[in-house]
């Protein structure tokens, strides 16, 4: 599946008063361009791009807004920057969602490598980060899904869920833009 496919998914599911909190450089624009967000307080970006903003801020937005639903959309590689977050939306029964975009890659990077022609630069393919894995073991439930028809049943029951839960998606690698 294609992240924009992924991102057209979350689309179709998306709730009511629902809050997008992301930190997947890859599908920032596939994000803006499918979800329409409307309500002030309904999107938390970081401004300068730094890692690690995105999973501590939508367990932070859950606590501090509790009658809407956060979604954190964040690549393998973003999730790595904050991870023991996750046992805190577990310690403390937030009902975050979180889906992970599995590319396995640091796309965004490559792409500006690619703009800056910049060839082999190391650490930029990320196989085998088990981001569902290391979320069980932190205590939040997780899911993982290959394909559109199973990721939105996900995210339909893990936006439903009383408490934490992770979206594990894999998706192709690359870019994502509409």
């Amino acid at each position: 599946m294609t992240a924009s496919a992924a991102i057209a998914a979350l689309a179709d599911v998306w709730p009511d008063e629902g809050v997008m909190v992301p930190e997947s450089p890859a599908t920032t624009f596939a994000i803006r361009n499918r979800l329409r967000l409307s309500r002030p307080g309904s999107y938390y970006f970081t401004a300068g791009g730094g890692l690690g903003f995105a999973l501590p801020a939508a367990i932070g937005v859950q606590m501090a807004q509790p009658d809407r639903r956060v979604v954190c959309v964040l690549g393998e590689g973003s999730a790595q920057y904050a991870i023991q977050g996750l046992w805190t939306a577990a310690a403390y029964d937030v009902p975050v969602t979180f889906l992970i975009l599995r590319n396995e890659e640091y796309a965004i990077l490559k792409w500006f490598g690619e703009i800056e022609q910049v060839t082999g630069a190391p650490g930029l393919d990320l196989p085998a980060l088990e981001v569902a894995s290391v979320a069980e073991g932190y205590g939040v439930p997780s899911t993982r899904v290959d394909d559109a028809g199973a990721l939105r049943e996900a995210l339909r029951d893990a936006i439903a869920a009383e408490g934490p839960r992770l979206v594990e998606a894999r998706v192709a690698p690359g870019m994502a833009l509409a």
